[in-house]
């Protein structure tokens, strides 16, 4: 033990002896580990931000149902058949025991009033559990409830640009707008949501009502449900489809007759694009820190050189290769692991200093700024980091010190 002590002890004395040079190599590292903490905490960045917006439209396995139109022949009906959708297949859903809540949207661009202030907006006649699957909480009021869509009643619960069109600065619970020439009570405001994935008008822009008074009978647009479950989600989506092949008479297999839109797949498509996109950033944030590697190897290849005489005195007292090896490799960890703590230091005051930077936020109205790309150290980003930065100073000090350990001591004491 006390050997090895003596070891680490010459190591650090010949970095000190030669400090200017130590220096110059421990800032390429530094430089280094700042490019691969950057480009790690911006693709973290990146992504959290996609997923937050696309969160706020919808929950977990929620999937969205639209008639279609037939391309097989099945049970005697011709293909190109058209599917309408009706309020029974929703109350059929409700049944099965893979779905977890389930309801109507009827869809319709329509004028809606206030006083003299007329917009328009998209107009959603649901049920209450719309709310749960589309994320639709309320910052004024509530949204709709069961008693509104059992009674009928005209009441309707407004996105937030349609609010601040309509009533300013007033407050809307309790008035009564004009939708399509219509009196409906307001009973509710969402807050401003943020959300970069729809496929009607957006949140926002919308008029959520009973789906009961939305004018459409028996007839739905879309069947909005969610799934149990994950482990479940693809055989709920198997089980609504063949529910309503069997009622509809159509081929289960035909993808055409009815469209599910998953928000599943929507959610792994962004993931995949934003893990290719940290994977490009990981391998460049390495690939910059590898040119610093083989800065700290060559450096070790010229000490090596320039103490090819001491390496010999030290094998000819009775030094050993394995003491040899660990000195010069002690050497290079030292200068990696200093380097690696000044690159985190300055790593830590530049996304400090950078905090936020712009993305959708001002794209998409986002007054909270989570759609833009937020700079945070993780946990994660510092573990891989660290450990990045061990392999580089391994592999760029293994080499030096074998050549180290493996001089010759006659020829080593001949070097000039």
């Amino acid at each position: 033990m006390r050997l090895y002590l003596e070891v680490v002890t010459q190591a650090l004395g010949s970095l000190v002896a030669h400090r200017f040079r130590a220096a110059l190599t421990m800032m390429g590292i530094a430089g280094g580990i700042v490019t691969v903490v950057l480009l790690m905490a911006y693709g973290s960045g990146f992504q959290r931000a996609l997923m937050y917006g696309f969160r706020n439209a919808f929950s977990e396995g929620t999937v969205v149902a639209s008639g279609g139109q037939t391309s097989m022949q099945a049970g005697g009906e011709r293909s190109g058949r058209r599917i309408v959708l009706k309020q029974a297949d929703v109350d059929a859903i409700r049944e099965l025991g893979w779905v977890k809540f389930v309801s109507p949207e009827n869809m319709a661009s329509l004028p809606v009033g206030y006083g003299l202030r007329q917009t328009t907006a998209g107009v959603r006649g649901v049920a209450p559990e719309y709310a749960i699957m589309r994320t639709e909480n309320a910052e004024h009021g509530r949204f709709i409830s069961h008693e509104d869509v059992e009674g009928h009643r005209r009441v309707a619960f407004l996105g937030y640009e349609v609010a601040r069109r309509l009533f300013s600065g007033i407050p809307p619970v309790g008035e009564t707008v004009r939708i399509n020439g219509l009196p409906f009570e307001v009973i509710g405001v969402m807050p401003n949501k943020a959300q970069i994935s729809n496929y009607f008008y957006p949140d926002k822009l919308s008029v959520f009502v009973p789906w009961t008074v939305s004018g459409r009978g028996e007839n739905v647009d879309n069947i909005v449900f969610q799934t149990v479950n994950p482990l479940m989600h693809d055989r709920s989506l198997k089980q609504v489809r063949e529910l309503l092949a069997t009622r509809h008479r159509f081929n289960p297999t035909d993808a055409r007759a009815v469209n599910l839109r998953d928000s599943g797949d929507t959610a792994a498509m962004l993931a995949g694009i934003t893990d290719g996109l940290q994977f490009v950033l990981y391998f460049i944030g390495i690939l910059t820190l590898m040119i610093g590697g083989v800065g700290v190897m060559n450096i070790m290849l010229v000490s090596v050189n320039e103490r090819t005489r001491e390496i010999g005195v030290r094998k000819a007292l009775g030094a050993r290769r394995r003491h040899i090896l660990t000195q010069f490799l002690l050497e290079a960890m030292t200068i990696t692991f200093v380097g690696g703590l000044i690159g985190i230091t300055l790593s830590y005051f530049l996304v400090w200093a950078i905090g936020t930077t712009p993305f959708l936020a001002e794209l998409i109205d986002d007054p909270s700024r989570q759609t833009d790309i937020q700079l945070v150290l993780s946990q994660n980003i510092l573990l891989t980091s660290t450990s990045i930065l061990a392999f580089a100073g391994i592999v760029s000090g293994f080499w030096p010190a074998v050549r180290a350990s493996r001089l010759d001591p006659i020829e080593a004491l001949r070097y000039e």
